[in-house]
């Protein structure tokens, strides 16, 4: 179960940073205008917000697990 829960959480932080690399190729691009650039620049910190959190709640889980 442990396993799973670390494989789990390394998926999704590899689903979360894909996503923020496109994102940041989409700020790059001249074709974005500003206000674009600003939605996009949340949905970054938005993306690193979710990671964290992918990141506290598999460490509860595993300590939870680890504890039985």
């Amino acid at each position: 179960m442990v396993t799973l829960v670390r494989a789990a959480r390394v998926l999704l932080l590899i689903l979360l940073v894909t996503f923020v690399l496109s994102l940041v190729i989409a700020v790059a691009r001249p074709e974005t205008g500003p206000l674009e650039k600003t939605v996009l620049v949340a949905l970054m910190a938005g993306c690193v917000v979710a990671a964290a959190r992918v990141s506290t709640m598999a460490t509860a889980v595993l300590t939870r697990l680890q504890h039985r």
